[in-house]
């Protein structure tokens, strides 16, 4: 604003102490300092951002390199610097204010946001879906049984639908599940539902070794790592207070071919009339030919 003649001065809109460069603004200021120590990303090794924007960004920007423990958290970063950005601009143009927990989960969401229409995007037409189709299920091994979760979410619809098929060693159906929802924000929550109600399901039915598969690879990943998603967080707990009900539990993912029947029954279930779940343990006439 002081470049373009508009401000006399070019002092930072939060700390007047200090002039406002790109590094202050995003790294140094004090609200920008509060938000980086509140977020899971680490600090920078010395302890205090350095007045070297280029070295700021080299550390952000390189978190899997040099935390690799870290796992996919670091993909926040772009959206941590994108929100810093954004909430300077309101409070200096529109004089809306937020404090540095809203920062924070309004990145959370850009970055859940962003990772589920990646996920989308992987479920998009071309010769890589067309591969994923041809996939068949496979069954588990000897003494456990398997359970293909699924969801079908559409941005027009208001309701989405979720199921669920528990087979064993033979292929043979056990039980399924099928069931409407008010639509989710995004597809990620509505995969996540499906397999929350097939845990707590089978953890009544006092199965001892199971494999939950699903065709939603972050979700898969989201299971198998120590990545903390704030919005997903209650329902995450939910599943891992259910594990103890079994023997063994593995959370695995299966290209789209291979979870067909779990597909078939989410997308039959986003027709039903209200919202109660429904088991069946005979496959109903609607779902026969996709087991064939």
């Amino acid at each position: 604003m002081a470049y373009r003649h508009l401000f006399r001065e070019a002092s930072c809109v939060r700390c007047p102490d200090s002039r406002e460069t790109v590094n202050h603004l995003l790294f140094k200021c004090c609200f920008a300092r509060l938000v980086w120590a509140i977020s899971p990303i680490p600090a920078y090794p010395e302890g205090e951002w350095t007045d070297s924007l280029y070295a700021n960004l080299y550390w952000v920007l390189n978190l899997e390199v040099e935390i690799p423990k870290l796992g996919k958290i670091g993909n926040l970063v772009p959206w941590l610097l994108w929100r810093l950005w954004k909430s300077r601009n309101e409070l200096m143009f529109k004089g809306k204010e937020y404090d540095a927990p809203e920062v924070l989960r309004r990145a959370m969401e850009d970055f859940e946001e962003w990772s589920t229409r990646r996920e989308l995007e992987g479920k998009a037409s071309g010769p890589q879906v067309e591969r994923n189709l041809s996939v068949q299920w496979k069954a588990p091994p000897y003494q456990w049984v398997k359970c293909n979760t699924d969801a079908t979410w559409q941005l027009e619809n208001p309701r989405c639908g979720i199921g669920w098929i528990l087979r064993n060693e033979s292929g043979g159906v056990l039980w399924m599940g099928a069931r409407a929802l008010p639509r989710t924000k995004n597809v990620l929550e509505a995969e996540l539902e499906a397999l929350r109600w097939a845990v707590l399901t089978m953890s009544r039915f006092n199965y001892k070794r199971i494999i939950f598969e699903s065709d939603a690879q972050a979700l898969v990943n989201l299971l198998n790592s120590d990545d903390f998603w704030p919005t997903l967080q209650p329902a995450l707990e939910d599943i891992q207070q259910l594990l103890h009900h079994f023997e063994e539990v593995k959370f695995e993912f299966t290209p789209r071919g291979g979870n067909k029947v779990a597909d078939r029954i989410a997308r039959e279930s986003i027709s039903f009339s209200n919202y109660d779940p429904k088991l069946f343990s005979i496959v109903p006439q609607w779902l026969r030919s996709t087991l064939i």
